[in-house]
């Protein structure tokens, strides 16, 4: 690789983190899509980290803070966790410091899709909710919550 191309790269993973955060896994698989090396790539994301471009726990935050902005349910949060390549234990961790009330979160979700249909329902209807909860990630403890808080 010429030194342009590697201040091309370099030029377009920061601008890339002047947009949002990323994780070092999402940059490594947008740096190999422009066929950089492996090399290269390692050297760039080490150099983003000690300057703290990348802030694998700083992005942890932010993610997990998102989901829960969005009524998503602790498994959901770990699934798409995975996908982004967050290490699990830190994922934990930033779980643990932000105290979440699940059960609560559950409420929330259900009551802004069904907070304006009447509470008698039907069977059919009733594994409908479930599904939409457990779609989000809850588990059946903070969907029966949620259904009965109603």
């Amino acid at each position: 690789m010429d030194d342009k191309l590697k201040q091309k790269l370099k030029n377009y993973v920061l601008w890339l983190l002047g947009r949002q955060e990323y994780s070092r896994r999402e940059l490594t698989l947008k740096l190999q899509q422009k066929e950089a090396t492996e090399e290269f790539i390692e050297t760039l994301l080490d150099w983003c980290e000690k300057h703290n471009f990348i802030n694998e726990q700083r992005y942890c935050e932010g993610f997990v803070r998102k989901h829960i902005f969005k009524c998503h349910g602790l498994k959901r949060i770990q699934s798409e966790a995975m996908g982004k390549g967050i290490d699990r234990s830190l994922l934990e961790l930033v779980v643990e410091e932000l105290e979440v009330d699940w059960f609560e979160l559950a409420q929330d979700a259900y009551n802004k899709k069904y907070s304006n249909t009447p509470p008698d329902l039907d069977y059919k209807d009733k594994a409908k909710r479930v599904r939409y909860l457990m779609y989000r990630g809850f588990s059946y403890d903070e969907i029966n919550f949620a259904m009965q808080a109603q």
